[in-house]
């Protein structure tokens, strides 16, 4: 119920930020990262969120409503060096739903997210969000 929430309110946060940016007002889209990825049956797919600068805490989030199994994956880039921080496979044929945290308190690291399809028939189209939140 409460990831249920947290989607809700990131949906009105993008839509009021959109609003805001359409009425003339500036708005800092450096707060919320939002990307619909689609993947392929037996494929992978990484984005990569470049964080240049930006220390702080952030929420990973990534919601699927396609037939699994599908695997979550959050990785922390320096350089070219990958660390694998989180992973997850969901077995569902809906509501897929995945949630971390990414602390990048130094300001230098680079977030990457995966999504690995492994439905031999059909492409999965997962809704990934990354939101600023409060130290914690």
């Amino acid at each position: 119920m409460r990831r249920l929430i947290c989607l809700v309110m990131l949906t009105q946060v993008f839509s009021v930020g959109c609003a805001i940016e359409a009425g003339g007002f500036e708005f800092d889209k450096e707060y919320l990262y939002s990307r619909d990825a689609i993947v392929p049956p037996f494929q992978k797919s990484r984005e990569f969120f470049d964080m240049p600068n930006r220390p702080g805490n952030y929420e990973v989030i990534m919601v699927s409503e396609n037939v699994g199994p599908l695997t979550f994956r959050m990785v922390r880039a320096r350089g070219e060096q990958e660390k694998t921080l989180v992973q997850r496979r969901s077995y569902r044929a809906g509501n897929h739903e995945f949630e971390a945290y990414f602390n990048n308190l130094s300001g230098n690291d680079d977030l990457i997210v995966e999504i690995a399809n492994s439905n031999p028939v059909a492409s999965a189209t997962v809704s990934v969000f990354v939101v600023e939140v409060p130290a914690h």
